[in-house]
C-alpha cells in the first residue's frame, strides 16, 4: 500500500513563490467547486455533465488523486493522477500498459486560459510528480492527440518520452449516432 501520510498542500515558496499560489491534493468540496467552473465553461455540452460524473465517482472510489493549483483562493489549474484501473472506465478504452502498482496515469491537466504561460501549472506539475514519488510511484504516464504539438512539445519537456502505445477510440457523436468520431491518442511515460 501506498504511503498515506503525505503532504497534502505546500505553499509555493523561495525561488517558486508567485504571490499566493498552493497546490495541493483536492478535498471533494474543492472538486465539486471545479466543477462547477467547468461546467459553466463548457455550459451547452452535455459531454461535461458526463465527465464531472465520471470524477467524482472515480474521486469517491479513490481510483484517483485530484490537484489544484490556488491562486488567491481561486483555483486556476488542475491535474488528476488515475492510481487504479477503475478509474478508465469511461475514459480510455484500451488502459493496458498506462497504469501499474509503480506507475499513476496523468489526466486532466486544465489551466484556466488567463492564466496560461504563466509557469503556474509547472509547478502544480512539480508537486504532483513530488507526490506521487511520496507514495511510492516511480513512473508517470499520459496521453494525447497526435494533432496537440504544443502540448507534446510541453510533455517532452517534463520528460515524457518513452513511447508506450498509440490507440484509437471510436465514439458515437450525439448529433448523428450513426456516425463515428475516431480518437488517435499517443502515450507516453517517464521515471521519477
Amino acid at each position: 500500500m501506498k504511503n498515506d501520510l503525505i503532504k497534502t498542500e505546500i505553499t509555493v515558496q523561495d525561488n517558486m513563490k508567485t504571490n499566493n499560489f498552493i497546490c495541493k491534493v483536492a478535498n471533494r468540496k474543492e472538486l465539486l467547486k471545479r466543477w462547477d467552473y467547468l461546467l459553466e465553461i463548457h455550459s451547452g455540452n452535455n459531454k461535461w455533465g458526463k465527465f464531472k460524473e465520471n470524477a467524482l465517482k472515480h474521486f469517491d472510489e479513490n481510483s484517483t488523486i485530484s490537484y489544484l493549483g490556488i491562486l488567491n483562493n481561486e483555483i486556476i489549474c488542475e491535474a488528476t493522477a488515475y492510481v487504479k484501473n477503475s478509474a478508465f472506465i469511461g475514459d480510455i478504452s484500451e488502459p493496458s500498459g498506462l497504469l501499474s502498482d509503480s506507475m499513476a496515469y496523468l489526466a486532466a491537466f486544465r489551466t484556466n486560459k488567463e492564466y496560461e504561460g504563466k509557469g503556474y501549472f509547472s509547478k502544480l506539475y512539480r508537486f504532483v510528480e513530488n507526490d506521487l514519488k511520496e507514495r511510492g510511484y516511480t513512473a508517470l504516464s499520459l496521453g494525447v492527440g497526435p494533432e496537440d504539438v504544443r502540448n507534446i512539445e510541453i510533455y517532452f519537456h517534463l520528460g515524457f518520452r518513452e513511447y508506450i502505445k498509440t490507440i484509437i477510440d471510436y465514439e458515437k457523436t450525439e448529433e448523428n449516432p450513426a456516425n463515428q468520431r475516431k480518437d488517435v491518442i499517443i502515450f507516453y511515460k517517464k521515471k521519477i
